[in-house]
């Protein structure tokens, strides 16, 4: 089974406005409202690609039993433990006209260690079960910046692949950890290494030093269309057309989903780049989150483009 830790979820709104700007008054010409949080939408994709998978994390108030009624239907199994308060709600404007995203965030419901405490428990019988866990996104307040560290320990005492997509002290702390997979947020490692992160150069240097604590791969986004990929066979760059994007607010997270899926299959190393890109892409080319189905995604697989760069 593949396990989504999701610790901070949230209910997204997505709300797409012609020719938006702070201080007006406008109409949407079209919104969504849909569960989110990055191993939520990793859990959400894998199942239009035809997967199974666990979601976990805390989950309050009427924002959350919406998240979990909503999985359910969509026949994800849920493990969520219950905190006092409400899940956050992420409110996403898509101005479709200049093609600018605006993203709003709330921080989420305060978790008290006894919380904490019997999420690990649920989290160490799920583990039971599991092949691989993704684990991904913000911390909400009061669970400790060492957690993932802890969840990819536990996991790796299993000898169970995980995935880690987060930015900020919780992603550095997981890195200590040797996960399998990190996705690491360009912005903060920009920020850590001190280096402007907009040339392949720099981009490269980052990603290596990732790479060099022990894990097997190591992404982080080059440009808007493109990712670097560090990974046992070398390092590529993976890029797609910009032509067409509409919004990229869950593109990463479908970068993700696709990876998952062509480990579960079996893919070699650049076929596996290949597929997780033209998700990345697909999921890009329209406003509603996720992907339009597998057959979608394997009409882009021929046009994305694979340089290896050692």
């Amino acid at each position: 089974m593949i396990i989504t830790v999701t610790l901070n979820p949230a209910v997204d709104e997505e709300y797409v406005v012609p020719e938006f700007r702070p201080g007006g008054w406008f109409r949407t010409s079209s919104t969504d409202r849909s569960p989110g949080g990055k191993g939520i939408n990793v859990s959400l994709i894998m199942a239009q690609l035809g997967y199974t998978t666990a979601a976990m994390g805390f989950l309050a108030g009427f924002n959350g039993e919406y998240i979990r009624d909503a999985l359910r239907r969509k026949r994800i199994t849920t493990n969520f433990v219950h905190v006092r308060g409400e899940t956050r709600t992420n409110v996403y404007i898509v101005d479709e006209i200049g093609r600018v995203e605006t993203g709003i965030a709330e921080s989420g419901p305060y978790v008290p260690e006894g919380a904490a405490s019997r999420f690990l428990v649920n989290y160490d019988r799920m583990l039971a079960r599991a092949n691989l866990v993704v684990i991904g996104g913000s911390l909400p307040p009061g669970v400790p910046l060492d957690f993932y560290r802890e969840l990819v320990l536990r996991a790796k005492s299993r000898d169970i692949p995980t995935i880690v997509d987060a930015a900020g002290p919780p992603l550095m702390e997981a890195l200590e950890a040797g996960p399998t997979i990190a996705r690491v947020d360009r912005r903060f490692m920009s920020r850590m290494a001190g280096v402007s992160l907009t040339s392949l150069d720099n981009i490269i240097e980052v990603v290596s030093r990732v790479h060099d604590q022990g894990i097997d791969w190591a992404l982080i986004s080059c440009r808007n269309y493109g990712e670097v990929f560090f990974t046992p066979e070398g390092i590529y760059l993976a890029e797609h057309e910009r032509k067409g994007l509409v919004s990229l607010f869950g593109a990463d997270d479908a970068l993700i989903a696709g990876l998952v899926a062509a480990r579960e299959e079996g893919m070699g190393v650049e076929e596996t780049i290949r597929f997780s890109t033209a998700c990345a892409w697909e999921d890009a080319l329209h406003f509603e989150k996720g992907i339009r189905g597998r057959e979608a995604v394997e009409e882009l697989l021929e046009k994305v483009q694979i340089k290896k760069l050692e």
